[in-house]
């Protein structure tokens, strides 16, 4: 349950809106919940009315199907308020189908969590496509009133570690959920989309170069060599990367193959601190959901933290660090995997998830491709 609230009234008043999705949180979402006691501890008895609901918009961009909400609801136990921090995420056009993203996000929290647990992710007290006056709705902690907070820069070491052990919990329950419970494993992979070919995604910084990529796609044959020379790297390499995207321009299914996040970088992680340290993370917005290698997600977050120093071989040794932390944990959570097996796809699967990445810096690229050539992903 919430903390008590000194307060039987709101101490700060958000920006009043009348907008219907406010309208639809205060007066209709935020009262049933109360109603179908919703905040109560399981097995509670107390009497539980709302005391008070304040609305802000959290994201007010145009061109998201998603309108997010940060809320503060006031519920009375036994006559005591107690102060319930919220994000509400609700369809923008509310008499709309919701897309695939929302519904990836609602079936994680629905569903999924009931076999892979709730730890390293937001409190969810609502994930529904219609109960609540027939809107699609998911209703989760604000994590940011306990203390978590967004890294803007560049994850350094300690953060890292913390990320990569978040990430192969994730993916260690769901190889273990693969071995053991497969058909329930199969309702959940089944809804999810798979990664395209690795060069067809920013292959190179330029704009130019990612629309000539774009055009190649129903043609990867067609594939102007103009790409490989225009990265910044060295001709020998060029060349090894020319020679692997000429046998392996998609990823391959294996039994490796899992459901990961699909965009794990920083932007979707909110860490908590001890002593100036972090000391806990949890991962956010789960609509981006795929079903893949999991060299994508662990790619993507080790590649746009790389440490920021030009000698190879101390970030050959960071990545490998990095590397062994994530697969002792998998290890421990699914035994049955071949950690050694698992390594070897890990690294082979790397340029997926250097394809993924955007918006790189011409210098931060060359180290990318240098690095995951230390590693033998293009050997």
């Amino acid at each position: 349950m919430a903390d008590p609230d000194p307060c039987t009234k709101s101490g700060k008043l958000m920006e009043k809106c009348e907008c219907k999705h406010c309208y639809f949180i205060k007066w209709i979402l935020i009262p049933e919940m109360v109603h179908g006691r919703y905040f109560c501890e399981p097995g509670s008895r107390e009497f539980v009315e709302l005391d008070s609901v304040d609305v802000e918009h959290l994201d007010r961009k145009i061109s998201r199907e998603n309108m997010l909400h940060r809320v503060m609801a006031r519920v009375k136990f036994s006559g005591v308020t107690c102060s319930f921090p919220l994000i509400i995420k609700l369809l923008k056009h509310m008499e709309t189908t919701p897309p695939d993203p929302f519904l990836n996000e609602e079936m994680f929290y629905s569903k999924m969590t009931l076999n892979y647990g709730t730890d390293g992710t937001s409190k969810c007290y609502v994930s529904d496509l219609g109960r609540f006056n027939d809107q699609a709705v998911i209703v989760l902690e604000d994590l940011t009133a306990s203390g978590y907070t967004q890294v803007d820069e560049k994850l350094d070491e300690n953060h890292l570690k913390l990320c990569m052990k978040a990430l192969a919990t994730f993916h260690g329950k769901g190889l273990k959920l693969k071995a053991h419970k497969f058909p329930i494993f199969r309702e959940f992979y089944a809804k999810l989309s798979e990664p395209i070919d690795w060069l067809h995604l920013n292959t190179s910084p330029g704009r130019t170069s990612e629309l000539i990529v774009e055009s190649t796609l129903d043609n990867p044959e067609c594939l102007d060599s103009s790409l490989y020379s225009a990265l910044p790297i060295e001709a020998s390499l060029s060349e090894k990367i020319r020679a692997k995207h000429n046998i392996t321009t998609k990823v391959e299914f294996n039994d490796f193959w899992t459901i990961c996040h699909g965009n794990f970088t920083r932007n979707n992680l909110l860490f908590r601190y001890e002593n100036g340290y972090p000391s806990d993370v949890k991962v956010i917005d789960w609509s981006t959901m795929r079903y893949c290698s999991p060299s994508i997600d662990f790619g993507h977050i080790l590649l746009e933290n790389l440490p920021d120093d030009n000698n190879l071989v101390k970030v050959k040794a960071f990545c490998q660090n990095m590397l062994e932390i994530y697969l002792d944990v998998v290890k421990d959570v699914c035994l049955e995997v071949d950690r050694e097996l698992l390594e070897r796809d890990i690294i082979a699967k790397l340029p997926f998830a250097y394809g993924m990445i955007e918006n790189r810096m011409l210098r931060k690229t060359g180290m990318m491709l240098r690095a995951l050539d230390q590693l033998g992903s293009f050997d």
